[in-house]
């Protein structure tokens, strides 16, 4: 039994490690710094089972994820400076937000979106950083990431908040603002919209 289970654990760290160069490979390509592909990927998930209460209401525990929304929205804010993109950022964002809230919808268990509806807001996030930074695929990728996660940030759970605080619950009930880590629709979008962006720009010095 314990031979299975280390087998089983060798082979989630490969994966895992073969997922990590392939995302690091991707941001790199179109841009980032070694650095900052590592933060995003790696310093995400290390950081995705640190949740930061923030306030009680109706029964809610309204918490946001370390890892999973406070890191990547530091990290969107310092791309968003860094490369000189605020204006098509914040256009960008208020459109990602828009889609972002229209394909979600709130439960006693928190917001959530139905498969294949959450992919609609990294490719709208891609699109649009290709539109308006054609020329510099740096650029586009960090407009990518920041209005993907940003605007999923602000259309899924910030839109959303004052109905699900709406909604009273039996019990204490935790409502973490990026707090599905790697699998929440804020580490995602701006994930996959990147990656996106990789696939657009393949080819392209």
């Amino acid at each position: 039994m314990n031979m299975v289970r280390l087998i089983a654990l060798l082979i989630f760290a490969l994966l895992f490690y073969i997922i990590y160069i392939i995302l690091t490979m991707a941001f790199e390509e179109v841009g980032f710094d070694k650095w900052e592909a590592i933060l995003i990927v790696f310093g995400c998930i290390i950081f995705g089972l640190v949740d930061i209460p923030l306030f009680i209401h109706n029964g809610w525990i309204i918490a946001i994820n370390l890892g999973g929304a406070l890191l990547p929205l530091i990290i969107s804010i310092y791309l968003i400076l860094s490369r000189k993109v605020v204006m098509r950022s914040i256009l960008g964002i208020i459109i990602v937000a828009y889609f972002a809230y229209e394909v979600t919808y709130v439960t006693e268990k928190g917001v959530s979106a139905t498969f294949p509806y959450w992919l609609i807001p990294p490719f709208i996030a891609s699109l649009y950083s290709v539109a308006v930074a054609i020329k510099s695929k740096k650029k586009a990728a960090s407009i990518a990431y920041s209005t993907g996660t940003i605007g999923v940030l602000v259309g899924a759970d910030l839109l959303h908040l004052k109905e699900l605080l709406s909604i009273k619950v039996k019990e204490l009930t935790v409502a973490s603002i990026g707090g599905a880590s790697i699998l929440d629709m804020i580490f995602l979008t701006g994930i996959i919209a990147v990656l996106i962006d990789a696939l657009l720009w393949a080819g392209e010095e």
